[in-house]
């Protein structure tokens, strides 16, 4: 049965069945259209950040089936005019695209989400928020020692951020506090000095801003994290933080002479 269009982000979040990372990432404001597939898979396409003018389709559900409701939603694109530059799949989804499609790059990541308060942390007591003339010193920590970092001052949905200087007035972490739902505050681009790792302040800043922000009555706190980074993974995991989903994400690549999406084996 090929996938169908739903009414909307409120029919989505009734199929989703209260699941933490759609009720924290499924933006009414941003969602352009909501999708349910085969073996209960469901999707919804927001603009893409990789591939400007494109939508980005993050699909939900078993690897299969959530491949499938891909297929269907290009072949709609292919009919209205309309395209997906980049996805978000069920981890490992997009090897059934292959050879059709790549995912350029190809990144493996992991959604967490918090709903209380980290046990307190050395090195806290160190952190406070930061300002605007602090965004120059933030973007030089980041290109220096976060090369994959995802948020930077001044970018939509980037909200604020917290950071340690030490004794000299350097910046040596930083944590920014962003949105992608409105209300809904997810951390990125946590980010260390080498010279002072292992000293515990990428567990302060996480610490000090996800109490903070509890702090204000969000009742959640989100984050994602590349899969190949354990130490990422131990410690939002000491934190309190639990990972709900993982996923395979990049540009749509398809392959020269590429058949159409209704063309191929299902």
């Amino acid at each position: 049965m090929p996938a169908r269009r739903l009414d909307g982000v409120n029919e989505l979040l009734e199929l989703a069945a209260d699941d933490p990372f759609v009720l924290a990432e499924c933006d009414p404001a941003r969602v352009s259209s909501t999708w349910a597939g085969p073996g209960g898979s469901i999707g919804w396409v927001v603009p893409s950040r990789r591939v400007e003018g494109t939508g980005h389709l993050v699909a939900l559900g078993p690897a299969a089936a959530a491949t499938a409701l891909l297929l269907d939603v290009l072949a709609s694109c292919e009919r209205d005019g309309s395209s997906i530059g980049s996805v978000s799949l069920p981890r490992d989804a997009d090897r059934a695209l292959r050879p059709a499609y790549a995912l350029e790059p190809r990144n493996d990541w992991e959604w967490f989400s918090t709903a209380g308060p980290p046990p307190a942390q050395a090195g806290e007591a160190q952190v406070a928020w930061l300002g605007l003339d602090d965004h120059d010193d933030v973007g030089r920590l980041l290109e220096t020692w976060s090369p994959r970092h995802d948020a930077v001052p001044g970018r939509p949905g980037v909200l604020r951020w917290c950071g340690v200087r030490d004794d000299s007035g350097r910046l040596v972490a930083t944590a920014a506090h962003t949105e992608h739902r409105s209300g809904v505050p997810h951390l990125a681009s946590v980010a260390t000095a080498g010279d002072v790792r292992g000293r515990g302040l990428g567990g302060a800043v996480t610490a000090w801003l996800t109490r903070r922000l509890l702090e204000e009555g969000t009742g959640v706190v989100t984050l994602g994290m590349y899969s190949d980074n354990p130490v990422a993974r131990r410690l939002y995991e000491r934190l309190g933080f639990t990972c709900a989903h993982a996923f395979t994400s990049g540009r749509l690549v398809p392959s020269i002479r590429t058949p159409s999406p209704t063309q191929l084996p299902r």
